[in-house]
Order: C-alpha cells, then structure tokens, then sequence
C-alpha cells in the first residue's frame, strides 16, 4: 500500500465516521425536539432543531439570543464544532454552515433575526 493509497482510505474512513456521527446527532436532537411543549416551537432545516416561543423574538437581544443557538446548531450538524478538517473537508464544512444557517434563518422568519443575519453575513466590497 502506497502513502497516497493511505491517505485515501484514512480520509474515506473519516468522512464516513463524520456522517455516522452527525447522522446520530441529528438523531439525538430531534428526541430532544419530540419533547418540547405545546408553547414553544420548532425550526427545522435538513436535520437541525432550534428551540424557541413566538414571543422569545421580541427585540434586537432576543434575536441575538435565538441566533446564538441556530449557530451552535448547524456548526454541529456541520462538523465545525471540534476536531482537526482538512482543507477541501473545512471548505465543505464552512458552506453546509452558511447555507444551513442562512436555511434555518429563513424558515424561523421574524424580522429581527432575519435583519440580525443579514448584517452579520452581509459582504463588504
């Protein structure tokens, strides 16, 4: 087996180890949704639950709030939350976050978390 054949397989074991454990992840968080109460809702987008009430999204804090925990969420789900990445894996990583961010945001739909996203998001150039 040669080193390039090595690094392969390392680098495919390692992507199928990151799915099997986000798989359970997601599992484990919609348990833990399947146990909210009849005042709070939830967002989900391909696999992440955020926990909230309509009435937690009242102003600029609340929001802040709320955004804190959708971000912890897809960081999660996206495998940004520990362990080493290589390039091409951080890359794929960082877009699953974007978009499952930007997903998870959108489908909450209240105006102060939308406005909070877009500028923390927003592109200067």
């Amino acid at each position: 087996m040669t080193r390039t054949d090595s690094a392969f397989i390392s680098r495919r074991v390692f992507e199928r180890f990151t799915a099997i454990v986000g798989a359970l992840v997601l599992t484990a968080m919609v348990f833990v949704a399947s146990d909210v109460h009849a005042a709070s809702m939830a967002s989900t987008a391909d696999g992440i639950v955020v926990k909230y009430s309509q009435e937690e999204i009242k102003n600029e804090a609340d929001a802040e709030r709320v955004y804190r925990k959708v971000k912890s969420a897809a960081r999660k789900a996206c495998g940004l939350d520990g362990g080493f990445l290589n390039l091409g894996e951080r890359t794929r990583a960082e877009r699953c976050y974007e978009e499952t961010l930007a997903d998870v945001v959108r489908k909450i739909d209240r105006p102060q978390l939308t406005a909070l996203h877009d500028s923390k998001t927003s592109k200067v150039g």
